[in-house]
Order: structure tokens, then sequence, then C-alpha cells
């Protein structure tokens, strides 16, 4: 019964950590996402170094949404992180993982 408790488990984890348990994004919603975050981030997610804004076209989709989540949760952009202080709000802007999906989707459709 153990044994199959940690199968079970280790296929939970295994799931979870996947990154098929994104939903795919929409790169064309994101595209509509992607217009403010082209101010700072660049119009093909180039960067922008006089904003201190980096590129983006490269980054996998995972670490895309990630690094939104953490933003718009808190994790990222507080006290003492003046550049991700100013990313926090927007990161707000988005009102939901799939749109989180959708807009890296769209940097990923961009390429390198």
């Amino acid at each position: 019964m153990k044994l199959k408790a940690i199968g079970a488990f280790a296929a939970l984890v295994t799931l979870l950590t996947s990154t098929s348990v994104f939903a795919a994004g929409d790169a064309s919603r994101g595209q509509a996402f992607y217009a403010t975050c082209g101010a700072c981030h660049g119009a093909n997610a180039e960067g922008m170094e006089a904003l201190n804004a980096p590129a983006l076209a490269g980054q996998e989709e995972w670490y895309v949404v990630r690094q939104l989540q953490n933003f718009k949760k808190g994790i990222r952009g507080g006290a003492g992180d003046v550049y991700g202080m100013q990313m926090a709000p927007m990161a707000m802007i988005l009102p939901d993982d799939q749109a989180m999906e959708d807009v890296a989707a769209y940097i990923k459709s961009l390429g390198k």
C-alpha cells in the first residue's frame, strides 16, 4: 500500500512540475496584451537598456509566465527592487494566468 501511495505521489509531482500543466497560450491574443509591454521591452521583445528593461525574446514560455506571476503576487518587485517595482504594476494589468500565457506565447513567436 505504501509503495502505491509513493508512486501516486511521484506521478502527481511530475504532473504538477511539467510545463504541460500550463494551458497553451494564444499568441494572437497575447499580441494585444503585449502592446503595453513593448513600451519598455521593445516591439520585438529585444529589451531597452536605457530603461533597464531586459530582452524577453528567446525566453521560455514557462519562465515568462512564472516571472509575471511572481510580480503579480509581490514575490518580485518589493522594497529595494527599483526596477521590479516598475514591473509589478504592469503585471497587474494582466487579468489572469491565461493572459500571462498568451503574452508568453506571443513573445515566443517573436523568436530570438
